[in-house]
C-alpha cells in the first residue's frame, strides 16, 4: 500500500491533461435549422447529479447550451417513447482530446504520435495499425486502411506516418526485429519495430523483461553464428537462439557444427544454459499439480529427457503450455511450483511429494485450493468495467488482463490505461469492485482528522491504510522530491512547509474519500496551487505551479471541472460527536462475515445483519454475490477485433449462485451494440448518455432512446387547459389497472402508456386476482393466493397477480416467495407454511408482520403511488410510504406554479424539523426524506434479462424485485428505501429514515441523503455492483431530486402544498 513519490502528486488532482479543444469527426455535420424549442446539453451519466456539496468543491455549472431545433415527442402505445436510432451517422466512439504533437529531433518513432494528430475514424484506423506486423512481413503494407479513412490534406499526419514506415524499412536487416512481438507496452512494440539497434529507446527493462531477453539472445546469435563456417552449423546456431515460444525439436549443436566450428559451440555455451539440468527429477513433483493427464505426462517426459537433451527453461515452458497446461499464471498450483518472475526453473520451498501434503501445505494457506481459469476468468466483475474504456486499446487490454492473460498485459494496462487521464471512468469502475465508497470513517490514529465523519464516503478507511499513510508521510519527509509526468519536482522540507496539508494529502491518497457526485477521488486544483506555491523549491525548479497543475487538471466532456476532494476540511478534526455517531450504524462495514459469505443488512434482526453463503466472480475477484442471486456477466472478447467505425458488441450470460459457492445454470443473453442514438437533424448522442427533449428526460442505451412522458408547457404561451399530467390528462382520480399490474390515476393516463384495452377500471389491488384468473389457472392440489406485482418487461405478459401454492407439500423449504403475514398477525416463513398451518388462512401482506395488534380494523391509507392500502404496514411491504390517511381521492400535479390542488387532503406534519421535504410525482404530501432520485430503465434490457431467465424467478424483474435489490445497496440501518413506478414512466426512489425511528436526527437524515447520492451515482457510473446484478443492470440513468424549497405551510383539511416536482426532476446541475 506504500505510494511511490511520483504517485503523491500524480493523484494530487483528478487525472486529466486537456491541451487542446475537443473536435468532432470531420465528416459529421450538425444542422441547426429550426428555432422553436430548446434541448439541454448532453451529459455523460458518470458525473451528473443535483446534489449540493458541502466540502467537495465544484465549479458552478454553466447555463444549458441551447439548440435551435424543435422536437415533438410522439406518444405510442408502449411505456416509453421509442425512437428508432439511426447509427450510420453516429459520433465515432474514439473521439478524444486533440493533442498537438510534433516529433523532435532524436525522438523515437511511434505510430501513436501520429495518431494523436487526427480524430474520428482516421484515428481509429491509425491506432489499429500494427507496426510489428508490417516490420515482420506478416501484415503487408497496412496503410491502405489509412487511405480509406484519412484525408490527404492532413499533411503533418501523413508526413509523420511516412517517416515512421521509412524507419521500419531502414531497419529491415536488424536481427532484433523478430523480438518486437514480445513487447508489453504498445509504445515499446512500435519503437522496436522502427529501431535499427538495441536497446529500444524510452523502454525500461523492468517493464519489458521478455523483450530485452529476446534482444540479448539475438545479439548473442549475431556474435556466435557469424563465426559459422558451414550452412548446417549456421542453421543450428540460429535455431538455438529462436524465441522461447517456438516449439522446435531439440537442436544438436554439437553434431551440426563439429570440430570445425568449435568456436561457435563455445560461444553458444557461453551465452546459453545448454548444460544438462542438475537433478531434473526434483522438479517432477510439480507435474502432479496439473489436473490434466496429458499435461502431467508431457511434463514428466520433458523433465526426464532434459538430462540428455539440452533444453532451455523457456522452451520447456512453451512446450508445457502447448501441451494444455495453461498459461503460466503464478497463482495456479502447477505454475507456482515452476515459475518465478525471471522465468527460471526452481525447486519449491519445503519438502514432500506431489499431490498430498505438498499441495495442501502450500496452497491452502492462500485461502483454499485454486482452479484453472474458467469462463469467469481472473475477475469477471472487473471485466464488466472494460465497456467503459475510452480507447479500443484499453478495452482490449482490459478484457485480456481480467480474463486469463494478465501476465502478458499487466504492465501495458497499468501504464497505458490505468495511469492515463482519459480513462478516469475505467479506473473508477475497477476501484469500485474491491473498494466501494461507503459511509463513515472512525478509529484512525495517524489520520485522526478523518475520524468522526459518519456522513462522508470513503473507499478504504481502515487501520491498515492508516498505517500505510504514516509510512508514506515519513518517506515524503526523507525524499525531498517527487516525480510527476516524467519530471522531478523539488519540494521544500514538508515538516516545516505546510505539514498539515501534506499530511492530509498523504492520508487522502490512502483513505480515498469519495465525492458525493460521481464518486471520484481526485484532489482539487486549489490544493495543488496552494501546496506548490508554498512548498516548491524555486531555486531548483523552473516551471511554475500554474503550469504543473494545469497539466493535471481534469475536466468533463463539456469542459466543466469534475467534482473533486478538498483537503481543507481534513485540516481539522471531524465535528460529529460520539453520541451522534452512535445514532448511525452500519453493521456490515466491519466485515463480520467470513471471506466466502456476503453480509446482508437486517433492520429487524437482533444483530442487524446476516451472513449468506456467496459465490465469487473469478479466481482473483473479491466481489461475492449471495446465494440465490442472478448474476449478469460479460463474455470475453479477446479474439474479436473491432473494425473501423464499428460499435462494440456487448455479449453477456446470466448465472445463478448455487449452494456450493459456484455459479451455475448459465444461459446466454441476447447481445446488443453500444450504438449511438441519432435524432432527426443528425443530432447524435452516445451510448450511455442522458439529455432532455423539451421537459422530458431521455437516455440513450444501445441505440435506443427512452424518454419520460411529461406534458411540456410551451414557453411564453398561457394555456388554461394545461394540467402538467401525461397527455395533458385532467387531474381526476378514477383509477384503472393496467395489464402490467400498475395502477394509473385515470384511463386517460393509462392510454398514454398502454395500448387501448390493456387496462380495466378499478385499482389493481381492489380486484381479487384469483377470482379474475381463468379457470384451472392453478394445477390440482394447489391453492391460489393474491400476489401483487408490477411487471417491467414487455415479455412478462400476462403479468400474473397471483401464485399457486402447494399446500400439501411435505417440505415447504423449496418455496422461495419469502415471509408472509396472516390476518392474525402471525409471521410464517412462506405461504406454503401458512397454508399447512391454516388451510383457510389469508395473506395480508408478503413480508414479516410489522405489528401484532390486529384486534382492531386498521384504517385505510393512500400510498405515494396513488394506491389505497388496508394499512400502512401493507403499503410498506410493497416499498410504499403513506401519502395521507384515508382512501386515495386526489391526483397531485407535476409542476409547482399552478396554484392550489389536493384541496381535500390533510397531510401529516413532518416528523422532524430537520426533514428534507420531497414531494413524489403525482402525490399530494411531501416525504421526510434524506434524498430521492428518479431512474430511467431500458425495457428492452428487461426483455433480454427475461429471455435469459427462461421464466425462472418471475418476481426478480418486477418493480418490487428492483426495489429489493436497490435496498440491498443501503448500508445504514437507520435508513430504508421506498419507491414506485410513476405516471411519467420512471421509477421514483427515496431513502427515508427507518419507520422505527420516531424523531430522526439531522445526522441520520444526512446519512440517508448520502446513501441516496451513492446509489444514484452507482447507477450513473454503471458500477459492477449494478451491472453484475441482473435486475439492476437494466437501469440506465439516475437523476437526484432537490428538496422542496419552501416545504409546507399548513396542515389541515385544506392544506396547500407547493409541489415544485417538475423543477426537481427536470433540473440537472452540470457537475
Amino acid at each position: 500500500m506504500r505510494l511511490s513519490g511520483w504517485e503523491i502528486l500524480l493523484f494530487l488532482l483528478p487525472f486529466g491533461v486537456v491541451s487542446a479543444v475537443r473536435q468532432l469527426e470531420e465528416n459529421q455535420s450538425i444542422k441547426n435549422d429550426h428555432h422553436h424549442s430548446t434541448e439541454r446539453q448532453v451529459r455523460r451519466r458518470n458525473n451528473k447529479s443535483n446534489a449540493s456539496v458541502d466540502h467537495h468543491r465544484h465549479a458552478p455549472s454553466s447555463g444549458s447550451k441551447k439548440n435551435s431545433r424543435s422536437h415533438s415527442v410522439s406518444l405510442d402505445s408502449d411505456d416509453y417513447d421509442w425512437l428508432d436510432a439511426d447509427t450510420s451517422e453516429a459520433i465515432d466512439s474514439s473521439e478524444v482530446t486533440a493533442v498537438e504533437s510534433i516529433r523532435s529531433p532524436g525522438e523515437s518513432y511511434d505510430i501513436f504520435t501520429c495518431c494523436n494528430q487526427v480524430f474520428g475514424s482516421c484515428r481509429t484506423a491509425c491506432e489499429n495499425l500494427s507496426l510489428v506486423e508490417f516490420a515482420t512481413g506478416i501484415g503487408g503494407d497496412n496503410r491502405d486502411e489509412l487511405h480509406r479513412y484519412c484525408q490527404l490534406h492532413q499533411v503533418e499526419f501523413w508526413t509523420c506516418v511516412n517517416q515512421t514506415f521509412d524507419a521500419i524499412t531502414r531497419g529491415a536487416d536488424w536481427s532484433g526485429r523478430r523480438c518486437c512481438q514480445f513487447g508489453v507496452l504498445p509504445h515499446c512494440r512500435n519503437v522496436c519495430a522502427t529501431s535499427t539497434r538495441s536497446p529500444v529507446q524510452n523502454c525500461r527493462r523492468s517493464d519489458e523483461q521478455t523483450l530485452y531477453d529476446c534482444l540479448e539472445r539475438q545479439e548473442a546469435a549475431d556474435q556466435c553464428c557469424g563465426q559459422a563456417r558451414t550452412s548446417e552449423c549456421l542453421e543450428a546456431c540460429r535455431a538455438v537462439f529462436e524465441p522461447a515460444n517456438d516449439n522446435h525439436d531439440h537442436v544438436d549443436i554439437n553434431g551440426a557444427c563439429g570440430d570445425r566450428n568449435a568456436d561457435v559451440i563455445q560461444c553458444v555455451n557461453n551465452h546459453t544454459d545448454m548444460t544438462p539440468l542438475a537433478n531434473a527429477e526434483q522438479y517432477i513433483p510439480c507435474c502432479e499439480y496439473s489436473s490434466k493427464e496429458h499435461c502431467r505426462h508431457t511434463c514428466r517426459n520433458l523433465l526426464h529427457q532434459n538430462a540428455t537433451l539440452m533444453e532451455r527453461s523457456e522452451v520447456i515452458f512453451g512446450r508445457l503450455e502447448a501441451a494444455g497446461c495453461g498459461s503460466p499464471l503464478p497463482q495456479l498450483p502447477f505454475w507456482q511450483c515452476f515459475l518465478t518472475v525471471t522465468g527460471k526453473l526452481y525447486v519449491p520451498g519445503g519438502s514432500g511429494r506431489a499431490g498430498g501434503s505438498l499441495a495442501q501445505g502450500r496452497i491452502s494457506g492462500q485461502g483454499g485450493s485454486l482452479a484453472e481459469p474458467n469462463h469467469l476468468g481472473m475477475d469477471a466483475a472487473k471485466r464488466q468495467c472494460c465497456e467503459q474504456a475510452s480507447s479500443h486499446k484499453c478495452r482490449r487490454l482490459c478484457n485480456q488482463i481480467f480474463t486469463s492473460n494478465w501476465w502478458d498485459a499487466r504492465s501495458s494496462f497499468e501504464n497505458e490505461c490505468m495511469d492515463q487521464p482519459g480513462e478516469r471512468e475505467l479506473r473508477r469502475c475497477i476501484e469500485s469492485v474491491d473498494a466501494p465508497c461507503e459511509l463513515g470513517c472512525q478509529g484512525l490514529s495517524f489520520c485522526s482528522n478523518f475520524n468522526n465523519r459518519p456522513t462522508e464516503l470513503f473507499r478504504s478507511c481502515t487501520p491498515e491504510h492508516d498505517a500505510a499513510a504514516r509510512e508514506d508521510w515519513q518517506l515524503l519527509q526523507q525524499r525531498g522530491t517527487v516525480r510527476v509526468l516524467g519530471q522531478e519536482l523539488f519540494i521544500k522540507n514538508t515538516s516545516r512547509c505546510a505539514p498539515d496539508k501534506w499530511r492530509a494529502l498523504v492520508c487522502a491518497l490512502q483513505l480515498k474519500p469519495c465525492t458525493r457526485v460521481g464518486l471520484f477521488n481526485g484532489i482539487c486544483s486549489e490544493d495543488c496551487h496552494e501546496l506548490l506555491d508554498e512548498c516548491l523549491d524555486w531555486t531548483l525548479q523552473h516551471q511554475r505551479p500554474k503550469d504543473i497543475c494545469s497539466r493535471l487538471k481534469e475536466k468533463d466532456d463539456d469542459d466543466s471541472p469534475l467534482p473533486c476532494i478538498s483537503l481543507e476540511s481534513y485540516l481539522k478534526p471531524g465535528d460529529a460527536s460520539p453520541e451522534e455517531f452512535q445514532g448511525i450504524t452500519s453493521p456490515c462495514a466491519q466485515k463480520p462475515c467470513n471471506g466466502s459469505e456476503v453480509c446482508i443488512l437486517q433492520r429487524g434482526g437482533n444483530q442487524g445483519y446476516s451472513c449468506i453463503p456467496g459465490c465469487n466472480l473469478g479466481q482473483d475477484s473479491k466481489l461475492f454475490v449471495p446465494f440465490g442471486s442472478y448474476v449478469r456477466l460479460g463474455k470475453s472478447n479477446l479474439h474479436k477485433k473491432l473494425e473501423v467505425g464499428q460499435f462494440p458488441l456487448a455479449e453477456h450470460i446470466v448465472c445463478s449462485c448455487g449452494l456450493q459457492g459456484r455459479l451455475e445454470q448459465c444461459q446466454p443473453l441476447p447481445s446488443y451494440m453500444h450504438a449511438h442514438c441519432t435524432l432527426p437533424g443528425a443530432r447524435s448522442y452516445r451510448h450511455g448518455s442522458s439529455f432532455y427533449l423539451e421537459c422530458n428526460l431521455c437516455s440513450c442505451f444501445a441505440g435506443e432512446i427512452t424518454c419520460t412522458k411529461q406534458q411540456c408547457r410551451l414557453p411564453g404561451f398561457v394555456d388554461s387547459g394545461y394540467t402538467s399530467l401525461p397527455c395533458n390528462c385532467p387531474a381526476h382520480y378514477v383509477p384503472v389497472c393496467g395489464s402490467n399490474g400498475n395502477t394509473y390515476p385515470s384511463a386517460c393516463v393509462a392510454k398514454c402508456h398502454l395500448p387501448e384495452g390493456d387496462y380495466v377500471y378499478g385499482a389493481c389491488n381492489a380486484r381479487n386476482a384469483c377470482q379474475a384468473a381463468p379457470p384451472n389457472s392453478c394445477p390440482s392440489g394447489t391453492q391460489c393466493l393474491d400476489s401483487r406485482k408490477v411487471c417491467l418487461a414487455s415479455m412478462q405478459r400476462p403479468c400474473l397477480q397471483y401464485v399457486c401454492v402447494n399446500a400439501t407439500a411435505s417440505n415447504c423449504s423449496t418455496f422461495h416467495q419469502g415471509e408472509v403475514c396472516d390476518s392474525q398477525g402471525r409471521t410464517y416463513p412462506n405461504a406454503c407454511a401458512l397454508l399447512k398451518a391454516n388451510p383457510q388462512g389469508q395473506v395480508v401482506y408478503w413480508s414479516a408482520c410489522q405489528s401484532s395488534r390486529f384486534n382492531t380494523s386498521p384504517s385505510p391509507v393512500c400510498g405515494i403511488n396513488g394506491v389505497t392500502y388496508k394499512s400502512s404496514y401493507a403499503a410498506r411491504a410493497e416499498y410504499v410510504l403513506v401519502d395521507y390517511v384515508g382512501r386515495c381521492r386526489e391526483v397531485g400535479l407535476l409542476v409547482s406554479d399552478m396554484g392550489r390542488r389536493c384541496r381535500t387532503v390533510k397531510c401529516p406534519a413532518p416528523v422532524s424539523k430537520h426533514c428534507r421535504l420531497i414531494v413524489p410525482p403525482g402525490a399530494c404530501c411531501p416525504l421526510c426524506a434524506g434524498g430521492a432520485f428518479r431512474i430511467i430503465y431500458s425495457r428492452k434490457q428487461f426483455d433480454r434479462a427475461m429471455y435469459g431467465l427462461r421464466a425462472q424467478s418471475s418476481t426478480l424483474l418486477t418493480l418490487q424485485g428492483v426495489l429489493q435489490q436497490l435496498d440491498g445497496l443501503v448500508q445504514v440501518s437507520e435508513c430504508q428505501l421506498t419507491g414506485f413506478l410513476t405516471m411519467e414512466v420512471g421509477i421514483f426512489v427515496a431513502i427515508v429514515p427507518s419507520s422505527s425511528i420516531k424523531r430522526p436526527t439531522h445526522l441520520q437524515l444526512e446519512a440517508c441523503a448520502r446513501e441516496a447520492e451513492k446509489i444514484s451515482s452507482l447507477i450513473n457510473a454503471q458500477s459492477p455492483r449494478i451491472t453484475t446484478n441482473l435486475a439492476l443492470s437494466c437501469l440506465t440513468v439516475s437523476h437526484l431530486l432537490e428538496p422542496t424549497p419552501n416545504g409546507a405551510t399548513s396542515y389541515g383539511p385544506h392544506a396547500i402544498w407547493i409541489l415544485p416536482l417538475l423543477l426537481l426532476v427536470s433540473r440537472v446541475i452540470i457537475a
